[in-house]
C-alpha cells in the first residue's frame, strides 16, 4: 500500500496550486535509499544542526522536518513540523506537514488534530482532506472518512485518489446506485482509473445490469490492459451472460501476461468446471501438478472425478481438500456424495450434515441426505429432508421463472412498451410475491402508463418489503410532492438520503421540497450535500441559483 506521502505527491502533481505549492512539493520529495532509524535520536545533518542552533525559526524547523521526512524518519519530522507550527500557528502548511508526518509514522489518532487545524486555516487546500480521509479509513471510521473524501471532491471533482477511495467505500457498503451516480455521470467523458473501472463494473453487476457491467469492464480492460482484477471480473460477468468462450479468451489473455497468478488460474478452472467445458480435466491436472496442496484445486479435481464416476480418486482429493479447509461446504457436500456412492453411509451422512451446518441451502444437499437416511433406515428423517428438498426446488423454479418474466419486462420497457411490461412484471410477482425490486420495476412501468394510483401501491409494497430501497423512497417522495403533501415528501426524501448518503437525486429533491416549505436554511444545507457529491450537477446548480434568487439569507 502506498504511503500517504507518496499518494499526496502523485495526486497533487497536476492540480496547479502555483509556485508556492511546487516549492513545498519539491522540498518533501523522497530520496531513494531506505533507512531503518525508528529508534535513532532525532539528529539531522551537521549543517542543519548548526543552523538550528543559530536560527530557531519556522523556516529552519520546516527544513529540518523535510530532511527527516525525506529519510522516512517521520516521528522526527513530526516533532520538527510541530515546532514550526508553534512558532507560526497561522501556517496551514506547517499544520498539514505535522499531521502528514504523524500519519506517515502510523500515529493516525494524533494526526487528526493538526490536519483539522490545517483545514480550518486553509479550507481550499485538498491535501489535508486526503491525508485525513486515509487516516480515518485506517482507523475504521468509515463515515468520517467518507465525509473527507467528499470534501476533497468538492475542491477537485476529478481527484483520482478521492474517487478511487470513495467508490471503494460505496462498493464495500453495496451502495451500488451511489457508485454509478459518482462515476458514470450522463454525458461526461469516461476517464476512469483501474480502481474506478472495476468498482463501476461491480456496481452495475450488483444492480443486475450485466450488459452495462460488461461494457464498462471491457472499456476498463482496454485502458488498463494488465489489470487482473478487471479481467477476472469481466470474465465472471461474461460467464453470467452465457458468453463462455469470450470469458475463456479473457482468462487466456490475462494469464498470458500474468502466467503465475494462482487466483486467476483457479477462477478460470472454476469457470470451466461450472460450464462443463471439455478443457476442464486437462487444465485441472495442470494445476494439480503446480499446486498439489491447494484445497480449492483439490475440490475441483474431486468434483470432476465424481462426474466421471472415478469415486476412489475423487474421495482422496476431496478428503485432502477438507483436511486443508473444513469450512467450505461445497467440498463437504461433494465428499458426502462420493462416500455415499462408495457405500460409506455414516461418513456420508456426517459430511452432508456438516455442509448444511456450514450454510449449504441448496436443494441438492437435502436430496442427497434424504437418500442416505433412507438407506440407513431412518425413514422419518428421510421424509422430512425430502419435504425440505421439494420446498427448495419449488423456490428455485419460481425464482428462475420470475427472473425470466422480469427480464422480458425490462426488454419491453426498453422497447417502449410499458403496458406489456406491466403485465410481465405482474406475472413475475405472482411467482415471486416477496421481491421488492419487482414491485419497484412494476411502479416504473405503471408511471409510464400514467397509472399513478397503481404506481403508489407498488411503491408502498416495495418499501414494506425493503425499507432501504432508496429509489422507491425517492419516488414516493416525488409522488407526495406532486400531490402537494410536502411534509410526507420531505419524510420520504430524508429516509432516502439517510439510507444512501450519496444519492444526489434525493438530496436535490429534498432541497426543493424544503424550499417549497420555506425552510430556507435546511434547503440550502441539503443542496450543499448534493453539490459536494456532484459539483457539476446542472440540476443542483440551477436550484442553487433559484434559491439564491428567492432567498438571499444564510
Amino acid at each position: 500500500m502506498k504511503s500517504s506521502w507518496t499518494i499526496i505527491l502523485e495526486g497533487l502533481a497536476r492540480l496547479g496550486f502555483g509556485i508556492r505549492l511546487r516549492c513545498i512539493l519539491a522540498a518533501i520529495l523522497f530520496v531513494s535509499e531506505p533507512f531503518a532509524l525508528a529508534d535513532a535520536p532525532c539528529l539531522a545533518s551537521p549543517e542543519l544542526q548548526s543552523l538550528l542552533r543559530s536560527r530557531r525559526t519556522t523556516d529552519t524547523y520546516t527544513s529540518l522536518g523535510n530532511w527527516f521526512a525525506s529519510r522516512k524518519r517521520f516521528d522526527c519530522a513530526a516533532s520538527a513540523f510541530a515546532s514550526a507550527f508553534r512558532l507560526q500557528p497561522t501556517s496551514a502548511a506547517a499544520a498539514y506537514l505535522w499531521g502528514l508526518s504523524l500519519s506517515s509514522a502510523g500515529r493516525d489518532e494524533q494526526a487528526i488534530a493538526p490536519l483539522e487545524q490545517s483545514i480550518r486555516l486553509d479550507p481550499n487546500d485538498i491535501r489535508p482532506h486526503l491525508v485525513l480521509a486515509a487516516a480515518l479509513d485506517r482507523m475504521k471510521k468509515t463515515a468520517e472518512g467518507e465525509a473527507e473524501w467528499r470534501a476533497a471532491l468538492a475542491i477537485d471533482p476529478q481527484s483520482t485518489i478521492a474517487l478511487d477511495s470513495l467508490s471503494q467505500h460505496l462498493v464495500d457498503k453495496k451502495d451500488y446506485s451511489s457508485v454509478i451516480a459518482l462515476l458514470d455521470e450522463p454525458g461526461a467523458e469516461s476517464n476512469w482509473t483501474e480502481v474506478q473501472s472495476l468498482n463501476l463494473g461491480m456496481a452495475y453487476a450488483g444492480r443486475a445490469q450485466l450488459d452495462k457491467a460488461a461494457s464498462v469492464l471491457r472499456e476498463g480492460l482496454n485502458d488498463h490492459q494488465d489489470s487482473l482484477p478487471i479481467a477476472d471480473e469481466l470474465a465472471v460477468v461474461l460467464m453470467l451472460l452465457g458468453n463462455n468462450e469470450e470469458a475463456y479468451s479473457i482468462f487466456d489473455l490475462a494469464l498470458s501476461k500474468h502466467p503465475g497468478d494462482q487466483p486467476t488460474q483457479i477462477l478460470y478452472l472454476h469457470s470451466m468446471v461450472t460450464s462443463k467445458s471439455d478443457r476442464a480435466h486437462n487444465y485441472c491436472n495442470k494445476l494439480l501438478a503446480a499446486y498439489p496442496d491447494q484445497w480449492e484445486v483439490l475440490y475441483l479435481a474431486g468434483l470432476l472425478e465424481s462426474r466421471k464416476a472415478e469415486y476412489e480418486q475423487a474421495r482422496a482429493h476431496l478428503e485432502h481438500s477438507v483436511s486443508l479447509n473444513s469450512g467450505y461446504y461445497q467440498s463437504q457436500q461433494e465428499l458426502g456424495n462420493v462416500l455415499f456412492e462408495l457405500g460409506n453411509l455414516l461418513a456420508a451422512k456426517r459430511h452432508l450434515e456438516k455442509a448444511i451446518a456450514l450454510g449449504d441451502n441448496q436443494q441438492e444437499v437435502e436430496y442427497e441426505l434424504a437418500k442416505v437416511l433412507q438407506r440407513l433406515g431412518d425413514t422419518a428423517q428421510a421424509q422430512e429432508k425430502l419435504r425440505i428438498y421439494q420446498q427448495l426446488r419449488k423456490a428455485r423454479l419460481d425464482a428462475t421463472q420470475g427472473a425470466g418474466k422480469a427480464e422480458m419486462g425490462d426488454q419491453a420497457i426498453a422497447a417502449g412498451n410499458p403496458s406489456e411490461a406491466v403485465s410481465l412484471f405482474r406475472e413475475a410477482l405472482e411467482i415471486n410475491p416477496n421481491e421488492p425490486l419487482l414491485y419497484y420495476k412494476l411502479s416504473q412501468a405503471l408511471d409510464k402508463t400514467k397509472d399513478f394510483a397503481g404506481e403508489k401501491i407498488a411503491l408502498q409494497k416495495a418499501i414494506q418489503l425493503n425499507p432501504n430501497l432508496v429509489e422507491a423512497q425517492n419516488q414516493m417522495g416525488y409522488l407526495a410532492d406532486r400531490t402537494g403533501d410536502l411534509t410526507q415528501a420531505e419524510d420520504y426524501f430524508r429516509v432516502a438520503v439517510r439510507v444512501s448518503p450519496s444519492y444526489v437525486v434525493a438530496w436535490i429533491n429534498l432541497a426543493a421540497t424544503l424550499a417549497s416549505e420555506e425552510k430556507w436554511q435546511d434547503a440550502k444545507q441539503a443542496l450543499r450535500h448534493a453539490i459536494e457529491i456532484d459539483p457539476n450537477n446542472g440540476q443542483a446548480r440551477r436550484l442553487e441559483q433559484a434559491l439564491n434568487d428567492a432567498h438571499s439569507g444564510p
